[in-house]
């Protein structure tokens, strides 16, 4: 049971209900009763003396004192978490928890096996990973590192690169076997191409690189198909069941390429790529499980990546 005294506690607490958005999920969250939230949350309100939540049937707000002791409140559970990450790395066994994020199909094929890696080496590290494609706010969503494939220039947060997100036009031998491989961006027109979709959106432009007397070329070239997933999985099925052309990422079909299973259209041209990244706040700089974390996954990556099959 936690003290009422228990300054960090009761922080911990009212972050909880402010992202929670009430005192049943925040309790549920710390493992509470709702009563014991609500006489907790009354307990900081009589020693700051001043209110920071407003009340009503169905929302919790802060006040303008609420907001304040939420920021600040904040920046102490990041030093807090700071201070211990870094204090257990000082012992031999190195400890503490790490939460993360990144996008579903590279965090299960990648980072799955590099995280599984990193359990072995360090067993009391307590790993929470969220695989989605939903961009995260680091300080909303409580994480200390974000994994995403992103032009680092739109991102607030400190990076540093991982990978490149290298992506490849490819079909099967089952479709080339039915339609002759383009020769060039334009016959992509006239092809069977199986897209990708987001929730108010289809991918359906590409653009491709090309040196042309030792200067680069790029051509932007218009898809057009009869299938179209938001899932990269499931157009990677299609593609390799001969349902037509797809650009998938390097890391997926690499080892199909390898063993012949599937097939580089335009090999002498180059799609346009972003690079994968880790994003961590800028408080969390310092803090020995990031770094030794993120160590980690780029000396894995390589052969991570080149095992994939």
């Amino acid at each position: 049971m936690k003290s009422k005294l228990d300054t960090i506690y009761l922080m911990k607490l009212f972050a909880a209900i402010v992202h929670r958005g009430s005192f049943a999920a925040a309790a549920a969250q710390l493992s509470i009763t709702p009563s014991k939230a609500s006489k907790d949350i009354q307990y900081l309100e009589s020693l700051l003396d001043t209110r920071l939540l407003q009340r009503s049937t169905r929302h919790v707000t802060t006040t303008d004192a609420g907001e304040l002791f939420y920021h600040k409140s904040q920046e102490i559970l990041e030093l807090n978490d700071e201070l211990l990450d870094n204090l257990s790395h000082q012992k031999t066994q190195l400890s503490g928890e790490l939460r993360l994020t990144a996008p579903k199909l590279w965090g299960e094929r990648i980072l799955t096996p590099i995280i599984l890696a990193f359990k072995r080496h360090h067993p009391d590290v307590h790993i929470k990973a969220s695989f989605s494609n939903e961009h995260s706010d680091l300080h909303r969503d409580k994480l200390h590192i974000a994994f995403r494939s992103t032009q680092i220039t739109t991102e607030p947060y400190l990076a540093r690169l991982i990978a490149k997100d290298e992506s490849i036009l490819c079909a099967s031998h089952d479709y080339l076997s039915r339609h002759a491989a383009p020769q060039t961006p334009e016959a992509l027109a006239e092809h069977k191409m199986i897209l990708l979709s987001s929730r108010d959106k289809v991918f359906d432009r590409i653009k491709l690189l090309c040196t042309n007397h030792s200067a680069m070329q790029s051509i932007e070239q218009r898809l057009d198909g009869e299938l179209t997933f938001n899932n990269k999985s499931a157009i990677y099925q299609a593609v390799k069941a001969g349902f037509g052309i797809a650009v998938l990422p390097k890391y997926l079909v690499d080892a199909d390429l390898r063993r012949g299973d599937l097939v580089a259209i335009l090999p002498d041209y180059q799609l346009a790529s972003a690079n994968f990244y880790a994003l961590y706040s800028h408080r969390r700089k310092d803090s020995a499980l990031i770094n030794l974390f993120i160590d980690f996954v780029i000396a894995e990556l390589t052969p991570a990546q080149a095992k994939v099959d």
